[in-house]
């Protein structure tokens, strides 16, 4: 269910993916969901859009350790973008909430709620990338059991990044 404005939308799909880095010596994790959105007659006007959050949480090792979680406040960015008949506006906030209540497999279960929109669905998770120098650093700090062995690996000026996807 997505609703903006006290308005309906239908979704067309939910993508997570996670970024995890290193600072100063601690690992940091954001969840970064992107809902888009099915065009609808809002009034006169021909609506669709997207949703993309960014959640930065600390505590999270494993991707089963995000089932129970719940986040308020300052706790990243929300951006809600909608096309109002071929005009693109674009609101941001960075005080929400977000909770996460179940996983099945690649399939995380969570609600999204700012002043404006109130977001409760079932999104993909698709992957995970990391900036930390090695494998073996990026598994003393994230457990790699739901993600195939294989990364993308990207050499970016004096980064390394590599991409871990989701296993089904």
């Amino acid at each position: 269910m997505l609703k903006i404005e006290k308005t309906t939308f239908k979704e067309k799909s939910t993508e997570i993916n996670i970024r995890q880095r290193m600072y100063k010596g601690k690992s940091f994790i954001t969840l970064i969901v992107t809902t888009e959105f099915f065009p609808s007659l809002v009034g006169e006007n021909l609506v669709s859009g997207m949703i993309e959050a960014k959640i930065d949480i600390n505590d999270i090792s494993c991707l089963e350790a995000l089932v129970g979680k719940n986040y308020k406040g300052d706790i990243g960015s929300v951006t809600i973008s909608v096309n109002n008949d071929g005009i693109w506006e674009h609101q941001s906030c960075d005080s929400f909430e977000f909770s996460i209540s179940k996983r099945k497999g690649r399939d995380l279960s969570f609600s999204l709620k700012t002043d404006n929109c109130n977001l409760k669905t079932t999104g993909v998770m698709v992957s995970l990338y990391s900036t930390s120098s090695t494998k073996k650093e990026l598994e003393k700090n994230f457990d790699l059991r739901d993600f195939y062995d294989k990364p993308i690996v990207k050499d970016i000026g004096k980064s390394q990044i590599m991409k871990y996807f989701v296993k089904e």
